[in-house]
């Protein structure tokens, strides 16, 4: 608004009250929209900080989304994001923060498991429901609570699935499980093995001391085992210079990877000696879904390249916002109550319906393999048509 009509205004306002009383005509109330913020709970700071900062902006992109087909009177969506800086006490002060604002529906966060868990009990005391974006940690769902929706497999899934469904030509091959002890890899692992043995594939799992295993001993024990396929349950930092023992130790057979190699540094220092290895990943090949193809150049634009990270952000607001929508939900608690009632959601990395534990009814992997010049795409673990 100009000023002189803002002036103007409040004149004729000023005139109306100091004259007698009379009857005055209103126009008609004008309605404001509803404002429901989504509250993005995880790391924005630190060494963390920018994969953080790629949840809010694939939440970000999906609300502003929503809103652009939106009608001018109703209901709209705001982001408030809050920063754990990698610290357990904040991650949890976070949630009572967001609880004191009545326009935050529901969270959506961590982006690790410790930060997680940190605040697990707080949001469920504040009946918020909690979508995880990122963490695959079992523990973040065995607890019992009936407000987490977590969008990618836990450990323990993936590791079954990538068993059944890698394991096929290596029928009668001794194969082995590598992992290092810590937060990821040991539940990778046991699954991974668990699912082998039931599928009549001798196998083993080898559990190191993360911060006591020199490469070189590693290779000597896991050789000793004589295997011809080793499943490295882990991150590529970690267990990739065992990769290179292996080989300097004459190892010859073939390889598989969890989630932790599907990064670029995998490509970066052991493509050639990962080469033709299959790998892991809860991301799909996202041009391959023919239900997105309209929206992935928009979310392209919004985020820059997008990373599985702003991907499972922007799928954690499109599974709240449907909710939001299926229910005329105005509160966290009518919110949270349409999520408990079940039922399937249509996101960008796939088609959602939850157990009662709060991990995906039909959880799902996806295979690449290693080359030269990065990953291809092989295959899920579990044909659905979503991906073709």
């Amino acid at each position: 608004m100009r000023r002189r009509g803002f002036l103007a205004g409040a004149l004729a306002g000023a005139a109306a009250a100091s004259g007698r009383a009379r009857a005055q005509l209103y126009p008609p109330t004008q309605p404001f929209a509803l404002q429901l913020t989504l509250g993005v709970n995880v790391t924005l700071s630190g060494d963390f900080g920018k994969f953080g900062s790629q949840v809010v902006r694939g939440v970000q992109a999906a609300v502003d989304e929503t809103n652009r087909f939106s009608p001018p009177i109703g209901r709209v969506f705001g982001v408030r994001s809050f920063d754990d800086r990698n610290q357990g006490v904040l991650a949890a002060t976070n949630v009572e923060v967001a609880a004191a604002d009545p326009s935050i529906v529901a969270m959506i966060g961590g982006l690790t498991g410790p930060m997680t868990l940190a605040g697990l009990s707080r949001y469920a005391n504040a009946n918020f429901a909690l979508v995880i974006p990122t963490v695959t940690a079992d523990a973040v769902t065995a607890r019992g609570y009936h407000n987490v929706y977590r969008l990618p497999a836990k450990d323990s899934d993936a590791g079954r699935l990538f068993a059944s469904s890698a394991l096929d030509a290596y029928k009668g091959v001794a194969t082995i499980a590598v992992a290092l002890d810590g937060d990821y890899g040991y539940d990778v692992a046991r699954a991974f093995v668990a699912q082998a043995k039931a599928d009549r594939h001798p196998a083993d799992v080898l559990l190191f001391p993360k911060d006591k295993t020199d490469p070189a001993d590693a290779a000597k024990t896991i050789l000793d085992r004589a295997p011809g396929y080793v499943f490295l349950a882990g991150k590529t930092k970690e267990l990739g210079p065992v990769v290179d023992a292996l080989h300097l130790a004459g190892y010859t057979g073939a390889f598989g990877a969890s989630d932790g190699f599907y990064n670029q540094a995998t490509i970066t220092s052991y493509a050639t000696a990962l080469a033709g290895a299959l790998v892991a990943s809860p991301m799909p090949p996202l041009t391959r879904i023919p239900s997105i193809i309209a929206l992935l150049n928009d979310f392209e634009h919004e985020v820059g390249q997008i990373t599985a990270f702003s991907a499972y952000g922007y799928a954690a607001a499109q599974l709240l916002i449907s909710a939001v929508q299926r229910a005329n939900a105005t509160t966290r608690y009518t919110l949270l109550d349409t999520l408990q009632r079940g039922g399937a959601y249509e996101t960008l990395v796939g088609d959602f319906s939850f157990n009662v534990n709060g991990d995906p009814v039909i959880p799902n992997i996806y295979l690449y393999k290693v080359g030269a010049k990065g990953f291809t795409y092989e295959r899920p673990a579990i044909r659905t048509g979503f991906v073709v």
